[in-house]
């Protein structure tokens, strides 16, 4: 299958706004950038960027979807091992050096808090992320975990008619008041709309539509639900209108990119910058506030803005090439020989439960 060039175009766009909203709204709203105030002109439109973690969970769900249909539960745990953990720790210790000296009161660290991070289970253990934009990370750990589950039952060749249910299961849940329930509500609708995305390229049945209709509803009133709760918490409107014209922007950007014209596209640059994104995301925020604190003043912002984008592209750029690429078979080894061996066993405890079960019914 031919690589989809402009799915890397759509990520490292996600990722760029958010790094526009951090930079010049989030992190002064939120105290974590003292040195110089908002540019107004700049933030009609930048603040809206924390929307580009919405397409983040899209394309996610696009990808993991297409990754589990083919591959074994632990090829599965392996390949997400491998794309997440690497880069992330370096990101962590990047970040704790800098927040080790220039941290202050908000974005200090401790030694027991660095270690805790490393294991990414630090949201369930109440210890603070190293870095705030951590915590999307908890919501793609959970969707792996769901997706894995799925697969060490056995449930691989049922995944296309248990993700065209999702949708109707959160719709559910929604009416009756219980979206809060795990894995049926909020941001994990923008999962099931990728993977639904995913699912129509193969199966472009009324069905499929229909299921994707309904979490482009859900999310659609969850997004702009949020706008309205943004605005009371942070005297700061936030239309609901812009927040949904850029919802369902999202929603269109996956329907052309399913078309055979999008997935013929030649980008330049494209798996250059697709490849940028996860380390972009996991450098730009503690570490450009701190810098941004620094080295900013109302004299210099739009210079200082320049620098600091230009160091965080620099550095993923080098986390890339140095920590994935090259150390890649290291990486492999590593969890071939931790996660996979783990797996391989509770996949043949899970084959023998399901043989039990079948011979149970027959009986």
């Amino acid at each position: 299958m031919k690589r989809l060039e402009l799915l890397d175009y759509g990520r490292f766009f996600a990722a760029i706004i958010v790094v526009l909203f951090h930079y010049t709204f989030n992190g002064i709203a939120n105290g974590k950038i003292d040195s110089l105030d908002h540019i107004d002109s700049l933030i009609e439109f930048t603040k809206y960027g924390y929307l580009g973690v919405e397409l983040f969970f899209m394309i996610s769900g696009f990808v993991i979807f297409n990754s589990a249909k083919n591959r074994t539960p632990a090829q599965f745990a392996v390949s997400r091992a491998i794309r997440l953990y690497p880069s992330y720790w370096f990101a962590v210790i990047f970040t704790s050096i800098f927040a080790w000296y220039w941290g202050g009161d908000l974005m200090s660290v401790n030694p027991n808090q660095i270690i805790m991070n490393f294991t990414l289970l630090q949201n369930y253990l109440n210890i603070a992320h190293v870095d705030g934009v951590y915590w999307t990370l908890v919501y793609e750990i959970k969707f792996y975990a769901l997706v894995f589950f799925l697969l060490i039952i056995g449930l691989q060749k049922h995944l296309n008619l248990l993700f065209m249910l999702w949708p109707i299961a959160m719709l559910i849940a929604f009416i009756i008041g219980h979206d809060d329930l795990p894995y049926l509500g909020g941001y994990f609708y923008y999962f099931s709309a990728g993977a639904l995305f995913a699912l129509l390229k193969i199966d472009k049945s009324l069905k499929i539509i229909l299921s994707i209709i309904i979490s482009f509803g859900l999310g659609l009133f969850y997004s702009t639900e949020q706008a309205l709760l943004k605005s009371e918490s942070m005297g700061v409107v936030f239309s609901e209108y812009v927040v949904g014209g850029i919802i369902v922007s999202f929603f269109v950007f996956f329907i052309y990119m399913n078309t055979k014209k999008a997935q013929l596209l030649t980008l330049p640059l494209s798996k250059t910058l697709g490849a940028l994104t996860y380390p972009v995301y996991l450098i730009h925020a503690h570490f450009g506030y701190m810098f941004i604190s620094k080295y900013g003043s109302e004299e210099n912002k739009f210079f200082i803005y320049i620098v600091i984008i230009s160091i965080v592209l620099s550095v993923s750029y080098f986390m890339h090439i140095a920590i994935e690429v090259r150390f890649y078979n290291v990486w492999k080894t590593l969890f071939m020989s931790t996660f996979y061996k783990i797996i391989l066993k509770i996949q043949c405890i899970s084959n023998d439960v399901q043989i039990a079960y079948k011979l149970l019914k027959r009986t």
